[in-house]
């Protein structure tokens, strides 16, 4: 499998955990508290971030549709960066159309932001980590080969890559 390809497939991660999480608690097993409780939280995340990250994943495979392994590397790295305006956007359309005529508290929507930006943060550096580690292993392991290097030339005033 090549670099890029790889790291485009990670993007599905922060959605297929929550996923597979929700299926090992609906087995009924006995697990660990600490585990179970972490296990709910990574549900809650995926649930809450879920629609933000898809909107961020869509544009991030359609502007690194044509970009190096480097440059989306970047861009994955960047990603749960990216991802706090996408919520914020998100957490504000819900409350125009949920919310009802009750006082817009702005400290209390700081404290929420803080919160909400710190998980964010933290579950999304954990996937960057997980899949970049991931891959430097699988690249160590032949599993993942280095994509193709990536020539760019001008075509009609727009910059084209092309493939070797």
């Amino acid at each position: 499998m090549k670099e890029s390809k790889a790291h485009k497939l990670s993007l599905a991660l922060p959605l297929m955990v929550p996923v597979f999480l929700t299926l090992l608690l609906s087995l009924d097993l006995r697990l660990p508290e600490w585990l179970t409780r972490f296990a709910v939280l990574t549900i809650y995340s995926g649930l809450v971030g879920g629609i933000p990250y898809l909107v961020l994943v869509a544009l991030l495979l359609w502007w690194g549709h044509a970009k190096s392994d480097t440059q989306f590397k970047r861009a994955l790295a960047l990603s749960p960066i990216l991802m706090l305006p996408f919520f914020l956007l998100f957490l504000l359309l819900i409350g125009l159309i949920l919310g009802g005529n009750d006082r817009f508290e702005v400290t209390e929507f700081v404290r929420t932001m803080i919160l909400d930006f710190s998980f964010i943060l933290g579950f999304g550096y954990s996937y960057v980590l997980l899949v970049l580690s991931t891959v430097f292993v699988l690249k160590r392991l032949g599993v993942v080969v280095p994509s193709p290097a990536i020539k760019q030339s001008v075509a009609a005033g727009h910059d084209v890559l092309f493939l070797k």
